[in-house]
């Protein structure tokens, strides 16, 4: 099976029988009514040659009626795109073939309008924030032996520096295979697995690894290892690191075949690498298995004050089907107590295997969630634990969800 039909098979996981009339609902020739709203939903519509197109949608509520992009102004894009959300712009990240990068903003009127876009020599693995003005994006190709970095102006989507290292400083074995990205200080830090470039295939999966870059100047510093745990993050996830409001950098550790490993040989846990420093905490260790009776967090988005959203696989690595990125379970995570919360009104559904589309929005967290009817948008409150169930959505997945506050 070759990258771009994994690719779709993990989106498609989840989809749902969409009516021809959602495929129809964005023909040119429909007459077009403006969309206003503080919240923007990306979905995916998967047209009739087996393509997908994502339309970014601004809506005034997400929690009543259906969200839908017929007859609505959007944000086209066709091909394979992945969202993440950084300050009020939206960013899009061409991948499979596509190397573009799209800014995408809301007008004082609450519609939307692209207002960027950069072109690159392979597709970028992911972008984050790097400081007050800089964005960072890093691309970790198998097309390539280089891992390059580049900083952008976060205003204009210029790239102002590009930065190469060779990829065989992560491995001369196989591939190196992009998990996670955080940047803290005056250190990048870069997570990955090892992947066969033809299978698939993860013949190591006993360590967690790391590598670490000054900042700014990107130059390679050294891996660092840790045997508690295996690998982190996993395929097309982009979960494998995130940091704190204080610098400190958390590592997520699953080595699900849910997420595309092909063995899993250590623990599930999480790492911490304290702020300043460059090896992990040896003193810390969230354990996963004992904390949820065995299960894995597959992803996780950090919320602030030590706790965490997190998806839940709740079968045992043995059972889980391969690149299924099911079956999940909602929880928040506590890394200072440690513990974990399920959430029990929200019902058990598939992933996307791709990066998690939820939107943080204070005490709540708003995630679709794929039910045997269609896909709802579920409103989710992290402090007491409970879920209301919102609008439904007409796509075969959703690709983002976001709000501009």
């Amino acid at each position: 099976m070759n990258l771009i039909n994994r690719a779709r098979l993990l989106s498609l996981a989840i989809a749902t029988l969409v009516s021809a009339s959602i495929l129809s609902s964005c023909d040119e020739g429909d007459d077009v009514s403006p969309a206003k709203g503080d919240f923007a939903v990306t979905l995916a519509i998967q047209g009739s040659e087996g393509g997908f197109t994502y339309y970014t949608v601004p809506f005034l509520d997400v929690m009543t009626g259906t969200l839908s992009a017929q007859n609505t102004e959007a944000i086209e894009q066709p091909g394979y795109y992945d969202y993440t959300q950084i300050d009020r712009t939206l960013y899009s990240i061409g991948g499979l073939g596509a190397t573009d990068v799209h800014s995408i903003i809301q007008n004082e009127d609450e519609s939307l309008s692209e207002v960027g876009s950069a072109t690159f020599a392979n597709s970028l693995s992911d972008l984050v924030r790097a400081d007050d003005d800089n964005l960072l994006a890093v691309s970790l190709s198998s097309e390539s032996d280089q891992v390059v970095f580049y900083t952008i102006d976060n205003n204009t989507i210029s790239v102002k520096e590009t930065f190469s290292s060779p990829a065989s400083n992560l491995t001369t074995e196989y591939v190196a295979a992009y998990s996670g990205l955080a940047v803290s200080g005056d250190h990048v830090f870069l997570s990955y697995y090892i992947s066969d470039r033809d299978t698939y295939n993860t013949p190591y999966t006993d360590k967690a690894q790391v590598a670490v870059y000054s900042y700014p100047e990107l130059e390679f510093i050294k891996v660092i290892e840790d045997d508690r745990v295996g690998p982190l993050g996993g395929f097309n996830i982009k979960a494998g690191l995130f940091a704190d409001e204080d610098g400190n950098i958390y590592g997520v550790s699953h080595s699900n075949p849910a997420n595309g490993y092909s063995q899993s040989t250590k623990p599930a846990g999480i790492l911490k690498i304290n702020k300043g420093e460059t090896e992990f905490d040896a003193d810390y260790f969230f354990d996963v298995a004992a904390l949820t009776d065995g299960k894995t967090i597959s992803h996780l988005k950090y919320l602030g004050d030590g706790r965490a959203f997190a998806q839940i696989n709740r079968d045992e690595r043995a059972q889980q089907g391969r690149w299924s990125d099911s079956p999940l379970e909602t929880a928040v995570v506590n890394l200072e107590t440690p513990s974990v919360a399920f959430i029990s009104d929200v019902p058990e559904h598939s992933g996307d295997g791709r990066r998690l589309a939820v939107l943080h929005n204070g005490d709540f967290v708003y995630q679709c969630i794929p039910e045997d009817t269609g896909i709802y948008v579920y409103k989710i409150d992290t402090k007491n634990l409970t879920a209301e169930k919102g609008a439904l959505v007409e796509a075969n997945f959703v690709a983002g969800f976001f709000r501009f506050d």
